[in-house]
């Protein structure tokens, strides 16, 4: 009897002993696959190197085509797993009033061209979502925790009316408050004249994404849009330089 505990006390310390190596193993490799923690190749710092190392093919980008509307020069966007990623420049003489000028992210979550709206600032008037707070606070980098919108308005109609937080909409409200500023959905970080954003995909409330959806971008002086991304040059029959949104395919 003896013999036999002590050959199950050898047994037991043996299989402790390889789990713990395992469990070293497994800690070294980052761990199981369903505990790893997703890690972006993106990180909101201000420090805009990891962008150039990105795979070009995988970023969708934007740039001026508009001298009147000029004072955002490139958009840059890239969806990973979890993230998508904003980066943006601006003409800093042009953003002269630092108090609080706000960005504001327009997004067509779906992809589909039909539903949403907002055609003051692009051709397709799809914009589904739209996020909003300054990316300078007081003169000062501001995080860019923003507000959370979503359009309630006619499919392809356009406006700029607000259904303020804890008021139901109705047919003549444009957009309507789901999320307050400082929720957590998206932070951000500038350096110079040029600022990136992340924001959690998942963390929209009723929002789903398509593996290809449009991405847009204004910037505000005294709460009036100054320039917006992507952008056309002005004619006759297009005074106001509208675009499409720009597509964005998730990188998998």
């Amino acid at each position: 009897m003896k013999k036999f505990f002590m050959y199950a006390a050898l047994c037991a310390a043996v299989l402790v002993s390889f789990e713990a190596c395992n469990k070293d193993d497994k800690d070294k490799k980052g761990g199981d696959d369903e505990d790893t923690e997703f890690v972006s190749k993106i990180k909101v710092d201000g420090d805009f190197s990891d962008w150039a190392a990105l795979d070009a093919s995988k970023v969708a980008v934007a740039t001026n085509k508009n001298d009147d509307k000029d004072a955002l020069k490139v958009l840059k966007a890239y969806a990973d797993e979890v993230y998508l990623n904003i980066y943006f420049e601006f003409d800093g003489e042009q953003v002269e009033d630092r108090s609080w000028p706000a960005v504001h992210v327009y997004l067509n979550s779906d992809g589909n061209k039909a539903t949403g709206g907002y055609g003051d600032e692009f051709a397709d008037a799809c914009v589904d979502c739209m996020m909003e707070t300054a990316i300078f606070s007081s003169g000062e980098w501001n995080d860019w925790n923003p507000s959370f919108w979503k359009w309630w308005g006619e499919a392809n109609g356009s406006g700029w009316e607000w259904v303020e937080p804890g008021r139901p909409g109705d047919e003549a409200d444009m957009w309507g408050a789901i999320l307050p500023e400082g929720s957590g959905i998206a932070h951000g970080m500038g350096s110079g004249n040029a600022y990136e954003i992340q924001i959690v995909r998942e963390m929209l409330p009723g929002i789903d994404f398509a593996d290809t959806f449009g991405v847009g971008i204004d910037i505000q002086q005294n709460w009036s849009s100054i320039a917006w991304l992507p952008n056309a040059a002005s004619t006759d029959d297009n005074p106001n330089g509208l675009a499409n949104m720009l597509d964005v395919t998730i990188d998998k």
